[in-house]
């Protein structure tokens, strides 16, 4: 983990390729077949929906104030975050700029009058809002950035007052390209203070400068290069495989995101095939993969240019932000489900295998177990590998282990020293013994895991029934939509487990698969017959005999239309928005203003339950039963998009 943390890992560099070849380096010195697979990063290929970006290098950037004053504001050499990544070059001399201070810069309204050509714009807002104004519009050259996303509870920008947080270009070859840097809050703040110091002093004295003036360099490139994964297996009885994802990618020297994962996946795959080797393990069912790549571009590209291993890749898991030092960083270990519409066992596995490792210590009398970490089990949220892998066009089910919040999450403060060695174990344990489990995994497994997964679903089943109860007491007049409601859920929680129980077959030969069937059909029945009588208990504790009339809604014809998908994986937008003419996007931004938590939140979870056969109604069922939002408009606009950009058609 230290030594890939010694590398600047941009996406489609040079950074990430000598990190890329250490870690093969290292996979190979413990006789595991490792490669590197290289793609194209020149701007054009797509692998799906998955526009691959342009390589970029950068060898010296720097920026001067030398007007009130003269100081450093920022050096790529002695901090990597500082430049705004995949920046152009100045002149080679460099370029002399007024710096303009913005309010946030977000809305370009109140800024209708300023001439910014030539201009460095200095802003805390949107980076990619400000650049589409100020730069494409406006004529400003550049960007200062002391953006700070701050987090409830965790994070304050003063709380990491020297920070610099991880920013950067992701060019799709329609803007016009510009340069920039990044503050810390409190040198953010200090130039700030000069700026308007000086507006006040030249409205008062309009011969003195209005700005403060600085010199900026940067030496970088953008060019046709390529972009790489990194793989190696575990060899298997069959074809089949068990896949361990980790994203290898981001600045130097973000350590816990993600050289913890990576670091994680090598030391796993390599305990594994010691333990093989020695004899001590018997050589799996299933092969095990490892893949290390730059995050979403390298997985889409892995899995595009090998459709047809993809059936054979029974289940994942996926490492990313595992070793932090909780003191430090603040956020539980969490076991991360994959989405309900992956119909698939694993997660329970994964919470299963997280309680065991959880036994750590013993209370004063010895009569019980509990970790000494924060930990906890929670629905899918996306937002990294897994998310494309879930995907039901892809159907590799696989959840996460991730560490969250992280109070230094994206900026120059994720180093060495905020990691915590006996996290790492712990992540290597689960892993190591989830993926051993799934390669190996047979018909006594399958009937323990009936078990374990049906004790998750009764703890669920249970909670969501005593949550309504509690809101009907709280309220004092049960409303007939809320027992609805909570019927509904209910019934979905039943169908889903009925999926992913059944999702054990996918392991299980033809011969177990008999033996097994009987015993699944057991279990499915007992589960009916428990919701039921829960149900039951749960209306007569509400005052209710039986289940309230539905209420007759009538129902947009659009509604029921069918969006069938043109397209592999979750929607990757780069790139996608500017094939529209500007009135359509101008039109697409304020539909996504007036359905902001929508927009926010839905659009992965509408595509997975997209699968050719519902409407757009019952998408949006579907997506309001997993995450607790309905908007029709919004499933109905969504799709709307996604069939102008040529990725959905109507059945």
């Amino acid at each position: 983990m230290a030594e890939i943390a010694q590398h600047h890992r941009i996406q489609a560099s040079p950074g990430f390729r000598e990190a890329a070849l250490y870690c093969q380096k290292a996979l190979q010195t413990s006789n595991l077949e490792s490669a590197i697979i290289a793609f194209p990063a020149d701007g054009k290929t797509e692998y799906w929906t998955q526009q691959m970006m342009e390589e970029w290098h950068c060898s010296a950037a720097w920026l001067d104030l030398i007007l009130p004053t003269e100081e450093r504001l920022a050096c790529f050499a002695d901090n990597a975050f500082s430049l705004i990544q995949r920046s152009i070059s100045t002149a080679p001399e460099g370029v002399v700029a007024d710096v303009v201070l913005l309010d946030k810069g977000d809305n370009p309204e109140p800024y209708a009058d300023i001439d910014l050509t030539g201009t460095i714009v200095f802003t805390d807002g949107d980076l990619n809002k400000v650049r589409d104004w100020a730069v494409e519009k406006k004529g400003a050259i550049g960007i200062i950035s002391d953006h700070m996303t701050e987090v409830a509870l965790i994070r304050h920008r003063y709380d990491i007052p020297d920070a610099l947080r991880y920013t950067s270009f992701w060019w799709t070859g329609h803007e016009k390209k510009c340069f920039g840097f990044v503050l810390s809050p409190k040198a953010g703040d200090k130039l700030r203070q000069v700026c308007r110091r000086l507006q006040e002093e030249h409205a008062l004295d309009s011969s003195k400068p209005a700005h403060p003036q600085v010199r900026a360099l940067v030496q970088a490139s953008l060019y046709s290069g390529s972009i790489e994964d990194v793989t190696a297996v575990i060899p298997g009885e069959t074809e089949e495989e068990i896949v361990i994802t980790a994203h290898l990618c981001h600045p130097k020297a973000s350590a816990n995101d993600n050289a913890s994962g990576s670091g994680v996946a090598i030391e796993t795959a390599r305990a594994l095939q010691a333990l093989i080797s020695s004899g001590e393990l018997p050589k799996p069912r299933r092969s095990i993969r490892i893949l290390l790549v730059p995050e979403m571009a390298g997985t889409y590209a892995y899995l595009a240019t090998n459709e047809d291993r993809i059936p054979k890749i029974l289940a994942g898991i996926n490492l990313d932000m595992v070793g932090e030092n909780q003191d430090l960083c603040k956020g539980p270990l969490i076991a991360e489900y994959p989405p309900e519409a992956a119909g698939s066992f694993v997660g329970d596995l994964l919470a299963s295998i997280m309680e065991e490792v959880a036994k750590e210590s013993k209370s004063l009398g010895g009569t019980s177990s509990y970790a000494l970490f924060k930990h906890t089990v929670a629905p899918f949220s996306g937002g990294s590998d897994h998310n494309i892998l879930c995907d039901p066009t892809v159907g590799i089910p696989s959840p996460m282990l991730i560490q969250w919040p992280d109070k230094y999450y994206h900026t120059s403060e994720d180093t060495i020293d905020k990691v915590d060695p006996a996290m790492l174990y712990r992540v290597g344990c689960m892993t190591a013994t989830y993926v051993y489990l799934l390669a190996n995994l047979a018909l006594p497994e399958a009937k323990w895991l009936l078990a374990e997964s049906r004790g998750y679903y009764l703890q669920r089943i249970t909670q969501l029934l005593k949550d309504s109860a509690r809101q009907c007491k709280v309220s004092a007049n049960c409303c007939k939509q809320d027992v609805l409601a909570t019927y509904d859920r209910v019934q979905y929680k039943l169908e889903r487990k009925k999926e992913e129980l059944a999702s054990l077959n996918r392991f299980l030969n033809q011969d177990e698969q008999s033996q097994f069937a009987p015993l699944l059909a057991q279990e499915l029945a007992f589960l009916e017959k428990t919701t039921a009588s829960l149900w039951q208990h749960h209306l007569q504790e509400i005052g209710l005999d039986s289940l309230p009339e539905r209420p007759l809604l009538a129902t947009d014809a659009d509604y029921n239309r069918i969006p069938r998908r043109l397209f592999r994986g979750p929607v990757s937008m780069r790139g996608k928005l500017e094939k529209l003419t500007p009135d359509e996007v101008q039109a697409y931004n304020n539909f996504t203003k007036e359905h902001a938590e929508a927009a926010d939140c839905a659009p992965d979870y509408l595509v997975y339950w997209a699968d050719g056969n519902r409407t757009v109604a019952e998408i949006d069922h579907q997506v309001n039963m997993e995450i607790g939002l309905s908007d029709k408009a919004f499933a109905l606009g969504y799709f709307r998009l996604l069939e102008k950009l040529g990725l959905i058609a109507w059945d």
